[in-house]
């Protein structure tokens, strides 16, 4: 177990945080890009399990166990993990891990920090914290010799190793361009790394639906009818897509999240035999911060180039609109009476081929209450569920083919002291036994067409897709049914 002596603060490494992700093998390892330490964008990197638990009361009740100095950042003791659609959580408390604040130019470490091939470990940086000094051979290993390795062969992990990844043109951390100038055409995911290197000609995988097109508008003509009969408000329904894809996880992480998009990056890997969850999410689902709630809600889409359609669109405000007042009255429900304020109403927010309508709330969480008393007053997003809650939960759960398990849920930190950052898992894959699955949703109100939600969930699903080696065909040759194909869900 991990100690207070055994935390260093460290120099920014030559390596990323997806090499050390790799590096880490098969076991379970969760790399979080994008959460928050004192105002700054940092990347926490965990491992090596010490104790799991099912709610986020439990999470926050051990991350408030783990021991750490003083001057180190809460994040090292965190519980990550994710929340899945049905509730159930999937959380634990690390043995080690290492936050990259790369404003700061700093490595912090909990615990022990493995040698990761080709790139080289940071030095010890002595009087910095306590236990500094006594960085362990792992540490101070240049690995001589090894710089042609590729991280996906250090970990024994079956799945990684001679994986056939496409070159994405473009380093994933060091280009700043956007992210949909950075090679991931498709067919051209992947990372251009020594060992994650393959011909740029190479196809991409076909990828096919799982929910035919005729089935799905009939669903949505169904919903739409419950609107009619004042059952339903808005709801959300989503179709997976899946593909094969022997990539390892690492390869697809960096691609997808190139340019350091605004959201959170996120790898999240079981372990040996189970699924890894890969995305970059752009929307949170709740942050708790100094017992202070936020929100921000995503809900209307368009291709970035349809901006100013979006900002007209009467369909899209509407949409938007009724989930702001279900996020208003989920905060009020465990925030203090009139704490809670609408800080942003309805701008645009642009992010990778997509431009979003987007708000903004925030309240003071009652002080006899914790975090998972707020996740359970605004779970499952109003965005990604529906309104009502419940009856759309359940509309949900019968008209979709494939159970959602991680979809729609949320992943993220529990911090000790109550501190919360969870994230929705949307703009998302699952990988396991050589198949990538995606899904994407789209928000149903009155007056919504079948056929322009379907073209929102394919554009939602590209880029996943892409990042995974694979593509759609057109989508009116899939809602022609010719290629759509009613399957299991592969994770």
């Amino acid at each position: 177990m991990a100690t207070a002596e055994s935390v260093r603060r460290l120099p920014l490494p030559p390596w990323e945080p997806a090499d050390l992700a790799a590096a880490l093998g098969s076991g379970p390892v969760a790399l979080l890009d994008g959460i928050t330490w004192e105002g700054r964008r940092v990347a926490l990197v965990a491992w090596a399990p010490e104790a799991r638990a099912r709610t986020v009361a439990e999470a926050a009740a051990a991350a408030d166990r783990t021991p750490l100095p003083p001057q180190a950042p809460p994040l090292l003791a965190a519980a990550v993990g994710r929340l899945d659609w049905d509730g159930t959580g999937r959380f634990w408390v690390p043995g080690s891990a290492a936050l990259f604040d790369r404003e700061a130019g700093e490595l912090w470490v909990r615990g022990r920090l493995p040698a990761v091939p080709g790139r080289g470990c940071p030095p010890v940086r002595s009087g910095a914290c306590a236990g500094e000094g006594g960085a362990d051979a792992s540490e101070s290993s240049t690995n001589a010799g090894e710089s042609g390795g590729t991280a996906g062969k250090s970990g024994g992990n079956t799945g990684e190793n001679g994986a056939n990844v496409r070159k994405s043109g473009a380093d994933a951390r060091k280009s700043g361009a956007d992210e949909g100038e950075v090679g991931l055409a498709a067919g051209q995911g992947g990372s251009g790394r020594p060992g994650e290197r393959a011909s740029a000609h190479a196809p991409p995988h076909r990828a096919v639906p799982l929910w035919p097109y005729p089935a799905y508008a009939a669903a949505v003509r169904e919903a739409l009818t419950a609107m009619a009969e004042g059952r339903l408000t808005k709801v959300i329904l989503s179709v997976p897509f899946a593909a094969p894809c022997p990539l390892p996880p690492a390869a697809i992480y960096r691609p997808l999240t190139a340019g350091s998009p605004p959201g959170l990056g996120f790898l999240l890997r079981v372990g040996a035999g189970g699924e890894t969850l890969v995305g970059i999410s752009p929307e949170p689902l709740v942050f708790l911060e100094a017992g202070r709630a936020h929100m921000h809600l995503l809900a209307g889409t368009r291709p970035a180039e349809r901006a100013s359609e979006l900002a007209a669109s009467p369909k899209d405000r509407e949409e938007h609109a009724v989930a702001v007042e279900q996020a208003r009255r989920d905060l009020e429900a465990v925030c203090l009476p009139g704490s809670v304020a609408v800080e942003a109403f309805m701008e645009l927010e642009r992010h990778p081929g997509l431009v979003h309508l987007a708000s903004r709330l925030s309240g003071t969480l009652r002080p006899d209450l914790g975090p998972g008393d707020l996740v359970a007053a605004c779970f499952p997003a109003g965005t990604v569920g529906g309104i009502p809650r419940e009856a759309a939960r359940a509309l949900i759960d019968r008209l979709e083919p494939v159970p959602r398990g991680w979809y729609a849920g949320a992943v993220g930190a529990v911090l000790p002291g109550g501190g919360l950052q969870l994230w929705l898992t949307i703009r998302s894959l699952a990988l396991r036994d050589g198949t990538v699955l995606v899904r994407a949703g789209a928000g149903l109100v009155p007056g919504s067409d079948p056929a322009a939600e379907w073209r929102e969930c394919m554009a939602k699903a590209e880029r996943a897709l892409a990042a995974a080696g694979a593509a759609l065909p057109p989508a009116e040759e899939l809602m022609r049914g010719e290629d759509a194909v009613r399957g299991g869900d592969p994770t």
